[in-house]
């Protein structure tokens, strides 16, 4: 498709079909979150890791965030493609969101998701590191940790 060129009638273009995964996985997550009651937030049974659903979703909250500044830096022809160490960036977000008061970090993760689909929204054309980066933010991440908080939800459902 050529820059400026709608698609054609019929036709959904990949941003769209991004932005449709992540409508999809987000109402999937938040209906989730929903029956989480504020007194179970906390406990430290969502994984093996001893996280909780307080600590999940601060956690997507970050990435997110991240997601927003690498779609930013695209857009502006800042980006510099670097590696990360996952586990030790999963370990910094884990320990800062533990300082974060509980009841904002829902909030804050809506506001880094709507940043992130703010930027995708304004980026010309979905270029390899475009798709990488928003697929993340779409389904990819999402579909990483929708099983842990699937099975805490029925778990609190059993009880």
């Amino acid at each position: 498709m050529r820059h400026g060129t709608p698609p054609r009638k019929g036709r959904v273009d990949r941003r769209e079909e991004l932005i449709g995964l992540e409508r999809a996985r987000w109402t999937e997550f938040q209906a989730l979150l929903d029956e989480v009651s504020p007194s179970r937030m906390e406990e430290t049974t969502l994984n093996s890791d001893g996280w909780s659903v307080r600590d999940l979703v601060w956690h997507m909250r970050c990435w997110d965030a991240e997601i927003g500044g690498e779609l930013a830096q695209i857009r502006l022809g800042t980006y510099v493609d670097h590696e990360y160490d996952t586990d030790e960036v999963n370990a910094r977000f884990l320990d800062e969101g533990r300082r974060v008061e509980p009841t904002t970090t829902r909030t804050e993760w809506l506001a880094a998701r709507e940043r992130a689909l703010g930027e995708m929204a304004r980026l010309f054309e979905i270029t390899p590191p475009v798709e990488e980066w928003f697929s993340e933010l779409a389904y990819r991440h999402m579909d990483d940790h929708l099983p842990e908080l699937r099975r805490f939800v029925e778990g609190v459902r059993g009880t």
